[in-house]
Parts: structure tokens; C-alpha cells; sequence
């Protein structure tokens, strides 16, 4: 499965507290001799303020048109899975993206046959059988999308979510990793070409920890073009380079 994709940004929020204690002003009896002075006055009130500055990051905002291209059936739920997946707890929102999904956004998502995912995809071969992502384009194959692979061991709605995952990702700027399976029967990595290979690994349709931490980092831009031999800048141990 081809790949590339990009950006970043993590959210984080600080709040900082302080509070300025109560002062006093306190009174004092005048004696003259002979003269009796007012009573002490009273402690004049006073309230502790408390001050709270926070600073956060906003989130990425990304807006994604999506299309289905097919007619079938077995597609009819293309975008309410995109949906669904792009905005679970789970995925890419966690690395501080977030998802809008508008009429002439941007980037696009798009469900085709595996003739024009070709077209879609190029200069990238996909041989009829891979999805892509290529600039703002991510193209899905619809034979994918309808069976998965023999490879895969979970469920198709474990697959579709992570051909999303995996797509999105490249155009989020990440990348294959250098270990499609870091051990037998860990979770694969999201970004992993799972569609092809498990290796040992479980099926797993959303990103590990360490993918999550690397797109934040963004060290990659958004929305890569043509990158043939693009390697990893990010792992499970950090940044690489």
C-alpha cells in the first residue's frame, strides 16, 4: 500500500494558579489625656483573588471532502465509516487533529474502482489492488473496501477502519515504519501494511501510542506528494534523525 503523508501538533492546555494572600489594615484607638478615642476600627475585608492564565494549543483543523464513487450496496456506508473512524477517541485526533467534513474541502477521501484509484494514485502503482494517498487525494479501493485481503485476520469493520487510519495517516506526513511487526502477537502499528503482511502481529485498526506521539511532533508536512523512498523520521523510540 502506498503511503505518504503529513502536519502536526499536539494539544496542550497549562493552567497556573496563584493566589495573593489576605491583607489586613488594621485600626488604631488616638488617646489624648483626658480624651477617650473611637473604638478600634475594624480589619477592613478583603478577598483573596486568584488569578488562572491558561494557554493551549489549538487543534489542527482538517477539512476532508469525501466521495463515493460507487453505486453498490456493500459501499452504501462509505461515509458514515469515515467519519465514524476519523473522529473516534481512538485515531488521529489524539495527536491533535481535528475533522471537518465540508462540501469543497481541501483534501478528499474518495471511494473508486480499482481503475480509477489507479489513475487517482499515479505516478504511484497501486496495480489495481492498492489505495493511496497522493497531495490532498486519499483513493480507496473499492474491492478492498467491499472483502479486505487474505492477509487480514480481524473483521471487515476492523479493516475499514484501518484503511482510514492507514490513509489518513499518510496524509497527516506519516510514514510505513521500519518494522511492519515490532514482535509476534503485539498490535500491529496502524501505519504498518497490514493489508499485505501481519507478520505475528494482531490486526489493529487504530494508531499505537508512538505513532499518535510522532504526528504530534510534526515533522512532516501535510499532504505529501510523490515520495517513492521516504523513510520514517519518527519510531517507537522517538525522532530517528
Amino acid at each position: 500500500m502506498t503511503r505518504a503523508g503529513a502536519h502536526w501538533l499536539l494539544v496542550a492546555a497549562l493552567a497556573v494558579s496563584c493566589a495573593d494572600g489576605p491583607s489586613e489594615s488594621r485600626g488604631a484607638a488616638d488617646r489624648s489625656r483626658g480624651t477617650a478615642s473611637s473604638p478600634p476600627a475594624a480589619p477592613a475585608p478583603t478577598s483573596p483573588t486568584t488569578t488562572t492564565t491558561s494557554t493551549a494549543t489549538a487543534p489542527v483543523e482538517i477539512r476532508l471532502r469525501l466521495e463515493r464513487r460507487t453505486t453498490d450496496a456493500a459501499t452504501a456506508g462509505f461515509d458514515a465509516v469515515v467519519r465514524a473512524t476519523l473522529t473516534d477517541p481512538r485515531g488521529w485526533q489524539r495527536a491533535g487533529f481535528r475533522f471537518v467534513f465540508a462540501a469543497g474541502a481541501p483534501y478528499a477521501v474518495v471511494l473508486a474502482e480499482a481503475g480509477e484509484v489507479q489513475e487517482l494514485c499515479r505516478p504511484y502503482d497501486v496495480f489495481g489492488r492498492y489505495s493511496c494517498q497522493i497531495g490532498p487525494v486519499v483513493a480507496l479501493n473499492a474491492d478492498r473496501w467491499r472483502g479486505a485481503t487474505p492477509e487480514w485476520t480481524g473483521d471487515l469493520a476492523g479493516y475499514r477502519q484501518m484503511l482510514v487510519n492507514h490513509e489518513v495517516g499518510h496524509l497527516l506526513g506519516q510514514h510505513h515504519p521500519d518494522e511492519q511487526c515490532p514482535a509476534p502477537g503485539l498490535p500491529a502499528p496502524v501505519m504498518a501494511q497490514q493489508s499485505t503482511e501481519l507478520d505475528g502481529c494482531r490486526p489493529n485498526p487504530w494508531p499505537l501510542p508512538w505513532e499518535i506521539a510522532c504526528a504530534a511532533a510534526g515533522l512532516e508536512p501535510l499532504a505529501p506528494g510523490y515520495e517513492p523512498d521516504a523513510e520514517p523520521r519518527c519510531g517507537p523510540n522517538g525522532v530517528t534523525d
